[in-house]
């Protein structure tokens, strides 16, 4: 299996650098192609997060694996005027994503906000405060979702639900099938895109994107007026949505959707992996391994 990765992290890095302080540009001259993360947590030490290695980052912008005194630590002030920052200074405008915990910059980089819950009628309705923020770099890797395209796609479509760890590259392969599918095998595919992660990359030619719709309503909607072959979507959290899924089966509409899950007894412990399971819509099961986009097994259901 080639897998080819386009080079555009470097893309992505000088997107995020234009709202980062002036000592992460150095980042830029570093091997950003491992490049993951990078964590900022109020009166902690940065953290540069990268596939094989953690490091922290001085002041001066030098990478180090060692604690020491010359470590960029950012205040709580300057962690909350970096995220108003990647705000575009424009935080009330986010304050639905802010309280379902991230934003979302151009290119699909998707950043974790974490601080004070603000909660009313049992319900978070935003965030004050802000604490941390983890950075996500995303990369396009083609060619990484050619097993699962060989095995359950060629030629035909089965629902499939693909699960891993976080980091295990979920969103990154599904990516690549979408694409797959929709160039090679001349499908309609809807992208329910509540997070922004999806676009901004080649999804394939035969592809429609739903950006920022809920995903339930977003599949529903999709159904009633693009007349999809397949429907995707990354990261099935709620029964509303597994049972918004659970009305394509009679419909004619394929499903490709992710769970975060790293070994079938953990799936069979999700409720919406056993409402899809005992509607019969779930007809393949991948699970991919920590690393390198691989495949640890691929399930099927016979019945």
């Amino acid at each position: 299996m080639v897998i080819k990765m386009r080079h555009d992290k470097k893309e992505k890095l000088d997107i995020l650098l234009k709202y980062l302080p002036p000592i992460f540009a150095s980042l830029a001259e570093k091997d950003t192609d491992s490049l993951c993360e990078i964590r900022l947590r109020a009166d902690k030490p940065a953290v540069i997060v990268y596939s094989d290695r953690m490091d922290f980052i001085t002041k001066t912008g030098r990478l180090t694996g060692f604690y020491s005194n010359d470590l960029f630590i950012p205040t709580r002030p300057e962690t909350e005027e970096i995220f108003v920052r990647l705000c575009g200074y424009s935080v009330h405008s986010l304050t639905d994503n802010i309280a379902d915990g991230f934003i979302t910059l151009d290119g699909g980089i998707r950043i974790g906000v974490y601080g004070t819950a603000v909660v009313r009628d049992g319900r978070i309705t935003s965030v004050r405060n802000v604490e941390g923020l983890n950075i996500r770099i995303p990369a396009e890797y083609r060619g990484c979702a050619l097993p699962i395209y060989n095995r359950l796609f060629h030629g035909r479509t089965s629902n499939t639900i693909i699960c891993g760890a976080p980091m295990s590259g979920k969103t990154t392969v599904l990516r690549d099938l979408c694409r797959l599918i929709s160039d090679e095998e001349h499908k309609k595919i809807v992208v329910i895109d509540e997070r922004c992660e999806m676009s901004g990359y080649d999804l394939g030619i035969n592809t429609d994107i739903l950006k920022n719709y809920p995903k339930a309503q977003g599949i529903s909607i999709a159904v009633r007026t693009l007349s999809p072959d397949v429907i995707i979507c990354d990261e099935i959290g709620s029964l509303n949505e597994a049972e918004e899924l659970c009305t394509l089966v009679n419909c004619g509409v394929k499903f490709i959707v992710t769970m975060h899950c790293s070994e079938l007894y953990e799936l069979r412990r999700r409720p919406q992996f056993n409402l899809l399971s005992e509607a019969g819509a779930a007809e393949a099961c991948v699970f991919l391994s920590e690393k390198d986009f691989s495949v640890k097994k691929i399930l099927m259901n016979r019945n």
